[in-house]
Formats: structure tokens, sequence, C-alpha cells
């Protein structure tokens, strides 16, 4: 659904700078075309904040009920170069990391209210979820553990 949202509202945009290099931006055509992208943009920017509001409430009650100490994984460089292999548009992945903050400040104002224990600490991918050892990566992402032979994708 984002990834229609914007990429709507994308091609709408370059749609009426098509209007505007023409100088028709001002025409009915072109008021309803700015109208209608102003409309798409808020339902994105309403889709992505009530999405992030409803899941940090969701991991805070979570976190209450089972009184439970929230470690929140680090990992802002490395999202922002996943977001850059999976051949996002800039602006989307702009859109993406823009309310993975927002998601981390709502969570840690939301953690702190309710006196939840909380840390950033980074969480590598390179531990073998069996044996603990360090994990080798071999060609296509895939991840080996030398020591007990586990073998899985780099997630």
């Amino acid at each position: 659904m984002i990834d229609t949202l914007y990429n709507e509202s994308v091609r709408l945009e370059r749609k009426y700078g098509a209007l505007k290099r023409l100088g028709l931006h001002k025409s009915i055509e072109g008021k309803k075309l700015r109208k209608r992208i102003k409309a798409l943009r808020r339902k994105l920017f309403a889709y992505l904040r009530d999405f992030a509001q409803k899941s940090a409430h969701e991991l805070v009650q979570k976190a209450l009920t089972l009184r439970a100490r929230v470690i929140i994984d680090d990992v802002i460089e490395e999202s922002r170069r996943e977001l850059l292999e999976e051949n996002l548009s800039n602006g989307l992945s702009k859109v993406y990391m823009l309310y993975l903050r927002r998601f981390i400040n709502l969570l840690t104002n939301q953690l702190e209210w309710y006196g939840i224990p909380y840390e950033f600490r980074r969480l590598p991918s390179t531990i073998c979820p069996v044996c603990g050892s360090e994990l080798k990566q071999l060609p296509n992402r895939v991840m080996l553990c030398e020591h007990c032979g586990f073998k899985a994708d780099r997630t």
C-alpha cells in the first residue's frame, strides 16, 4: 500500500510538473491534479504515522504485561544500506527511514512514560543462533557456522 501510494503521487507530480513547464498548472486540470497529489501524500503520511503509533503502543503494552526490558537494535545506517540494496527509489527509502526514526522516538517516549527500562544495542546477525559462535558469510548472502554447520540466508 505504501509503495502504491508513493508511486502514484510521484507519477502525478511528474504530470503536474509537465503542466507547470507549459504554464498550465493554474488551469482547472492543474488545480485538480495538485489537490489529488496533496490528498495522496496526506493519506500516505497518515497511514505511516498511525502504523508507527500503533506498533509502538503494542510493543510497550507487551513489555508492560511481561515486565520485560526492551532492547532496541541500533540499525539506522544498516537499514539505510539495505533499503538502497532493494532498489527502492531514493524518495521512498527516505520516507521509510523518516518513519523508522519516528517509530523509535515514539517507542522510547512511551517506554520512558511507563518507566520501562530500555537500551540501544547493536544486535549483529553474524552470531549463530544454535551455538553462539560467529557466522561466516558465503556468496549469495548465505551465512554458515563453521562450528555446528548451521546454514541460513542472511537476514
